[in-house]
């Protein structure tokens, strides 16, 4: 793990108007100049041998850094960890564009004369799944202000808990699958990991998941039905069925987001989701 200075990781597909933004005293994001071609081969001179990789971000705008430093805290997510974790709290936030390509110990605003480099790519894949009905680009106040109120909460969740972990990994990861039907797949074996249901599941795990997140009434009803209706889905596009692909992506979109749901009602709540949980919601 490295828990010493400051990281700098490049990344692209969002949009903010500040040049740069404190997350915390220890994570910001920062605005980064065009990058240069032949400063890039410097650093490969210097040791980045992927450094070719990042060359097609020369050429793109709403490039950007996560500036992660050291900090007191003990346990959770190290120092490039936490810059991990910055992405993947954008992505619950539909800003499923988002990006970290690549790691370097100094601000990539500042490639000249490249010495004691030292650099790496980071969760970087060339494809992504892209849908237009996720695809915010902009950070908006409202999502700087809930990045900043409950990052460590989720950064205390994600050390206590292995399937609160496992959920935002998931939250992440979904974008870099093959294709939409291996996506929705561990978008619903995360769901189904918080829910912890073996059988009778699209009713449990329908009423279960409307019970937590609904009050009682016709809000609970309509969200029992549309969770039951996308586990219809789900199964029609895990198992092979020959459906739309305007039913796919509904599918997949409709899977994000419940999934989305469930992670922020557990972060809001600083707590991890457990039986009793749904008990409670359903029998109250």
């Amino acid at each position: 793990m490295i828990t010493k200075g400051t990281w700098y990781i490049l990344g692209n597909g969002i949009y903010f108007e500040e040049n740069e933004i404190e997350l915390l005293p220890y994570l910001k994001i920062r605005k980064i100049n065009k990058l240069s071609v032949f400063e890039l081969a410097g650093l490969g001179a210097k040791g980045f041998k992927q450094w070719s990789l990042v060359e097609p971000f020369c050429y793109l705008q709403n490039t950007f850094e996560i500036v992660s430093s050291e900090n007191e805290s003990t346990f959770g997510y190290d120092i490039l960890n936490r810059a991990w974790l910055v992405n993947t709290l954008f992505v619950l936030r539909n800003k499923t564009s988002i990006n970290s390509v690549a790691l370097l110990n100094r601000s990539w605003n500042n490639l000249k004369d490249p010495e004691n480099i030292q650099a790496g790519l980071c969760d970087y894949h060339v494809n992504m799944i892209q849908l237009k009905t996720l695809q915010e680009i902009k950070i908006e106040n409202t999502d700087i202000d809930w990045i900043k109120k409950h990052f460590e909460v989720a950064n205390t969740l994600a050390y206590k808990y292995e399937k609160f972990r496992y959920s935002i990994e998931v939250i992440n990861s979904w974008r870099y699958c093959v294709d939409i039907k291996s996506a929705i797949a561990i978008i619903w074996a995360a769901i189904e990991s918080i829910v912890d249901v073996s059988t009778e599941i699209t009713y449990r795990l329908s009423l279960s998941i409307s019970s937590l997140l609904r009050e009682r009434g016709e809000e609970r009803v309509l969200k029992f039905k549309e969770i039951k209706s996308l586990y219809g889905l789900r199964s029609k596009v895990v198992h092979g069925s020959n459906i739309k692909e305007t039913e796919t992506e509904k599918a997949l979109v409709g899977s994000f987001s419940l999934l989305a749901e469930l992670v922020i009602f557990m972060i809001e709540n600083n707590k991890m989701i457990n039986d009793e949980d749904f008990q409670t919601a359903i029998f109250k």
